[in-house]
């Protein structure tokens, strides 16, 4: 696992993100193919290279592209963080990145939004520290819309924190819901993700 370096050569947390290019985005990461579990990605200043196996095929097919402003490595670049492209499922590519802290994950996450047609956070990890842990803090693949919405939003503003700053009602006014309307979308997320860690472990 490749490791990005920071002031202090840590970064705090892990990051997995769900990105659906925008229609027009021409990026050689899911113009090769339309489903890959073997990508890297060379991206420097304006141009990058990219190696890409296609799912089922035994080549490897090769291409250039120009990193414009809604290219996701140009994002990344202007926080000084570093994509790992996962793979790509139909179109969707699954990035990780190492990044500071949950303000970071806001910010990186806000600013791909501005450029990219959909960008869902999968999970969130502790990967540096005393709370070290490669275990999912959180992980909303499995979640509905509405839950995935409303638990992506509370733990990038650390509602679930130990003394955290945020309130319901001020997560509930950032969605326009009611907070009744959001606590029952937190319980219903949280019992799901409580089942998924417990599945499968013997009693």
């Amino acid at each position: 696992m490749v490791e990005a370096a920071g002031d202090d050569g840590e970064r705090q947390l892990r990051v997995d993100l769900e990105v659906d290019p925008a229609d027009e985005w021409d990026c050689p990461i899911v113009s090769q193919a339309e489903s890959a579990a073997d990508v890297t990605v060379n991206a420097v200043g304006d141009e990058c290279t990219v190696e890409v196996r296609p799912e089922g095929a035994e080549g490897i097919r090769r291409d250039r592209g120009e990193v414009t402003d809604d290219c996701l490595c140009r994002v990344f670049q202007e926080f000084g963080y570093v994509p790992h492209v996962r793979r790509v499922d139909e179109g969707t590519v699954l990035v990780t990145s190492y990044v500071d802290d949950r303000d970071a994950v806001r910010e990186v996450v806000a600013a791909l939004r501005e450029a990219l047609d959909r960008v869902r956070l999968v999970r969130l990890a502790v990967v540096s520290g005393p709370e070290s842990t490669e275990q999912a803090t959180v992980n909303l693949s499995a979640l509905t819309p509405k839950q995935r919405e409303g638990m992506e939003l509370a733990v990038v503003r650390g509602y679930f924190d130990d003394g955290a700053d945020v309130s319901l009602g001020d997560l509930a006014a950032e969605l326009s819901i009611s907070k009744s309307a959001l606590s029952q979308r937190l319980r219903g997320a949280q019992a799901k993700l409580v089942t998924d860690v417990f599945e499968g472990v013997d009693e």
